[in-house]
């Protein structure tokens, strides 16, 4: 199946007259052959994140291995060992501003530069673009966060996400990519009747899902460039619009 499913997708982008010949198959082949596409895409977009952002990982906790001070949370409390209240900022693609008070200097995040974390007894505030979310520290239980241990964390969060990040990306691009088929399924349904041939929705719906293989190519390889195109979006389902248009005379003059 395997196999298959890589010479299926290479026929979609290279030979219209295969869309003639999976047009009709069982809705199930269609299915199975969405999951594969996912399943392949997803683990290339982990991947690609994760060379993308695993340096900018590494490089925060060795800025915070010499910024950040000891804490500890016990009893749904916050103590800092350090001086305070300690205001540090961290510059990547934006500033972000890290503050540890237990002394109710802060209370809360306002007038604070954006985006804030700010660390108080019982509180975590982290605020971006105007919107504040707000933690207790007794839902997180008991731990500290030393210059000894902090590289433990690094692991942790480094092993965590392959598998977060691939299981959350499954999801949204099986989701994505079956309702972007739905979205052009009506092209491919309007150009069979224009040549007199009605087409069930699993049929429109074939023929839509695999026009998307062109974008989704075109779409990861950008993606492993890093560059980021404005209405990209636009371009991509254009793509993939034209592709389920062709598709579909070809599919109806074979029909």
């Amino acid at each position: 199946m395997l196999r298959l499913f890589w010479r299926q997708a290479y026929l979609a982008i290279t030979d219209f007259d295969f869309y003639a010949s999976v047009f009709q198959q069982p809705f199930r082949q269609t299915s199975l052959f969405l999951l594969y596409l996912c399943a392949f895409l997803t683990l290339a977009l982990t991947l690609i994140y994760a060379s993308f952002y695993g340096p900018r990982v590494e490089r925060f906790f060795d800025w915070a291995d010499e910024n950040f001070p000891p804490i500890e949370v016990t009893d749904g409390e916050l103590q800092v060992m350090a001086d305070q209240p300690v205001v540090t900022k961290y510059k990547d693609d934006s500033t972000w501003t890290f503050v540890f008070d237990t002394t109710g200097t802060y209370s809360d995040p306002s007038g604070l530069e954006e985006p804030v974390l700010l660390f108080t007894q019982e509180k975590l505030y982290v605020q971006m673009q105007g919107q504040t979310q707000t933690y207790l520290w007794e839902d997180f239980g008991e731990f500290s966060v030393t210059p000894e241990n902090l590289g433990e964390y690094e692991t942790i969060v480094v092993w965590a996400y392959f598998p977060f990040a691939y299981s959350f990306l499954l999801i949204y691009h099986i989701l994505a990519k079956a309702l972007q088929a739905l979205i052009l399924s009506p092209i491919a349904y309007s150009v069979a009747i224009s040549y007199g041939v009605r087409l069930p929705l699993a049929n429109s719906f074939t023929i839509a899902l695999y026009s998307l293989v062109p974008a989704i190519v075109i779409d990861l390889a950008i993606a492993m460039t890093g560059i980021d195109i404005s209405y990209f979006d636009l371009i991509y389902l254009a793509i993939a619009g034209l592709y389920a248009f062709m598709a579909s005379q070809r599919c109806a003059t074979a029909h």
